[in-house]
């Protein structure tokens, strides 16, 4: 019998920064894989096709580094052709190109490519999706191969397999209830939510919060919405001196003596009254913040920079390898992450999976991660969040409870009852599962998933 393949799209996976939605992905194909589906990605990296093109050559250019970016005008001329037969409606489909990796050495790529059955690319489909959709308001269609029994897309993206079931994880509706965390222009992401809540399938999200934003904001009933959380992440602790060296060697971080924040410097991650109230504890230890610059934030970046010249209290230390932020979460006295809001918020799991006390939000999903394994706080009132801060540096016996805590509660996000979850919202969907997975669904983890 041939195995039912699905489709996922790789929007995040080639990026170098990928954080929240790449992350996902990667645990998404992980957990298809291990279901017995066969998993097909589809990348939109820009190509020069040749008349001898062959699926080799195209690994080598959809892997290769990525180009520069384009500038506005280059790249308004290299789309026109597309936008002209968008807006006479001659530009409804795409077909991807296949691709396969016959001697390119994938093993070395970071972040690590998942694992996956098939490979397709199709030219800049995302940029072109977005843009056939602010011309036409409508999801730009993907003819895929007839062996595709679903595509499950990992974010709000302007794209619809043709004939297949389509399913959507919607994490938050951070652009609908925070239009000031982002940058759009003519209310083009509340349009695209409401057109993929009109389209879709079946939704997936991440957290109870999210599900009831969802259903409230965009009105679908509750029959088609489905929360799978999130898995705890797959993390390789150092041992304990070699976290040390590495923290001490590389980042001149004393273990035990800094606070770590985790995440891209952007508006919802709440910078600004994090570092105010960092700096009103006084705890004598410095705040380290890991993650990419993200957007809209000036602000934020002129911030860190005045306090890191003026009292070396706060460093930004850009976007690291997944084994520094590993060994600095081990090292780390507490973390902190006060977000105004999340989906999920996986920074918080990650901590809480390797013992670190943690502080966060007591606002939108994270009060679901975090349980009673952390300190929960009003992330808008600086003075509560002061409080928190002082107390994880100064108490060490709220620390060890709290490090007691925290892997008992990241282990109700195992991959097993993920697991069960994604499986529970692909029957709600009317998706057929492998019957291995069908089988063990029906059983024991179902029982662990209601724990």
């Amino acid at each position: 019998m041939t195995k039912q393949s699905v489709l996922i799209d790789g929007s995040q996976f080639l990026s170098k920064t990928a954080t929240g939605i790449g992350s996902y992905g990667r645990t998404l194909t992980g957990a298809l894989k291990t279901s017995g589906f066969d998993v097909t990605v589809l990348y939109g990296r820009h190509v020069t096709k040749t008349r001898d093109q062959s699926p080799q050559s195209l690994a080598v250019q959809v892997f290769g580094s990525e180009s520069p970016p384009e500038r506005r005008l280059v790249r308004a001329i290299r789309h026109a052709p597309f936008l002209i037969r968008s807006t006479f409606g001659l530009a409804g489909s795409i077909r991807p190109d296949q691709v396969l990796t016959d001697g390119v050495d994938l093993s070395a790529f970071e972040p690590a490519l998942p694992s996956v059955d098939n490979i397709l690319n199709a030219p800049r489909i995302y940029e072109r999706a977005h843009l056939y959709f602010t011309t036409r308001e409508r999801l730009l269609q993907v003819d895929v191969p007839k062996n595709i029994g679903f595509a499950h897309w990992t974010g709000p993206m302007a794209v619809k397999a043709r004939g297949i079931p389509n399913l959507y994880t919607l994490h938050d509706l951070i652009p609908l209830q925070f239009p000031y965390f982002i940058v759009d222009r003519g209310a083009l992401s509340y349009r695209l939510h409401t057109r993929i809540a009109k389209e879709a399938d079946h939704i997936i999200t991440v957290s109870e919060a999210s599900k009831r934003h969802i259903m409230d904001i965009l009105k679908i009933s509750e029959d088609r919405v489905s929360v799978t959380y999130q898995p705890a992440p797959s993390l390789t602790p150092l041992e304990q001196p070699e976290a040390e060296r590495l923290v001490e060697s590389i980042y001149g971080a004393q273990p035990g003596q800094y606070a770590l924040f985790l995440g891209a410097i952007e508006p919802k991650k709440n910078i600004k009254r994090l570092i105010e109230a960092f700096l009103m504890a006084n705890t004598g230890i410095p705040l380290l913040m890991a993650g990419p610059e993200g957007w809209l934030n000036k602000e934020e970046m002129a911030l860190i920079e005045a306090v890191t010249t003026h009292q070396s209290l706060v460093r930004h230390l850009g976007y690291l390898p997944r084994r520094h932020i590993t060994a600095l979460l081990q090292c780390a006295r507490f973390f902190v992450f006060p977000s105004i809001y999340e989906g999920f918020g996986l920074p918080v799991l990650e901590a809480l999976k390797l013992g670190t006390p943690v502080l966060t939000s007591n606002t939108s999903s994270l009060p679901e991660v975090a349980g009673d394994a952390a300190v929960l706080v009003n992330p808008l009132n600086i003075t509560q969040l002061t409080k928190g801060i002082r107390a994880l540096a100064n108490d060490a016996d709220l620390r060890s409870e709290l490090a007691l805590r925290g892997p008992k509660q990241a282990a109700k996000f195992s991959e097993e009852i993920y697991l069960h979850r994604l499986m529970e919202a692909y029957r709600r969907a009317g998706v057929a599962l492998p019957q291995a997975i069908d089988r063990l669904s029906a059983g024991g983890m179902a029982a662990r998933a209601a724990e």
